[in-house]
């Protein structure tokens, strides 16, 4: 506020006094700068989680843990580990696997990807509408993670993954006649006594 103006759109007001621009009612406000809309990819905000592949048999095919964000769980984030036969999930814990949930493969409906610019989610669902969901994949992982699943799946509806049993020989057949004959070879040699070949010769015999 001053008696004089003190500069380009200085304004006076009824008082007659001057008063500085930015207090001019009549002065047109530049619109608030909205925030950049959500990203549709929950994992697209820069906070992913860490997924790591292994050999499916020491370790998963794939282990993904959560951020605390993404996971749901501040202290205690999400685990979903992808198995030969199933996908399971849990609280990550130092000692205990708490509320943990399994879909096994043969009962799976879809295996879906939702890729971010960044990041993709990975989503498996029963047939009973139950879902797993890997939240803020590392994008190169998302696919790779699908395609391992979609195997999974369908090895456990054909039974491909299990191994084959291996064929037995059926025994050679020996006739009685051929044992007892062997037997009474044995006792002429005299490895066995009468009372011997007499007993082996009737347990032969029906």
């Amino acid at each position: 506020m001053s008696d004089t103006s003190q500069g380009p759109g200085w304004w006076q007001a009824t008082d007659g006094k001057w008063y500085a621009p930015e207090l001019n009612p009549e002065a047109k406000q530049a619109p608030p700068t909205l925030a950049d809309p959500p990203s549709e990819i929950s994992g697209d905000n820069g906070d992913a989680g860490e997924g790591q592949f292994g050999d499916g048999v020491t370790t998963p095919l794939y282990e993904f843990k959560a951020s605390r964000f993404k996971g749901g769980r501040m202290f205690s984030p999400n685990v979903i580990r992808v198995w030969a036969d199933r996908i399971e999930e849990y609280e990550h814990h130092a000692v205990l696997k708490k509320n943990t949930e399994s879909i096994n493969f043969h009962q799976v409906a879809q295996v879906k990807v939702r890729k971010g610019m960044r990041y993709s989610d990975v989503s498996v669902e029963s047939t009973g509408g139950h879902s797993i969901v890997m939240r803020g994949v590392p994008k190169g992982d998302g696919d790779k993670v699908k395609a391992i699943i979609d195997k999974a799946v369908h090895d456990a509806r054909t039974g491909s993954q299990l191994p084959a049993s291996p064929i037995t020989p059926p025994a050679p057949q020996v006739s009685v006649a051929d044992e007892i004959a062997k037997l009474a070879a044995l006792r002429d040699s005299g490895a066995l006594t009468d009372e011997e070949f007499a007993t082996h010769k009737a347990n032969l015999l029906p």
